[in-house]
């Protein structure tokens, strides 16, 4: 098995600390797994897409405008 150097910050650290029950080198293995399981499953959504990256950033900015939209109105109604 390889090994990974890691540098945190000190807080966060002595907040790890405050939790000795927790095996941090496991968690942080499972993250990673957990990570790359989704990147991988992205990557073979993709692979069968005719999307350019183009296409990805139009669609990107145009959910993010919608979302926003979306939010406001939720924000205004909730005021009234």
């Amino acid at each position: 098995m390889a090994n990974v150097t890691l540098f945190i910050p000190d807080d966060l650290k002595k907040r790890m600390a405050q939790h000795k029950e927790i095996r941090w080198s496991s968690a942080i293995r499972t993250l990673i797994e957990d990570r790359l399981d989704r990147l991988e499953e992205a990557d073979e959504l993709a692979q069968g897409s005719k999307l350019t990256e183009e296409d990805v950033a139009f669609l990107t900015k145009k959910v993010d405008v919608e979302t926003r939209k979306h939010v406001k109105a939720l924000m205004n109604a909730s005021r009234n």
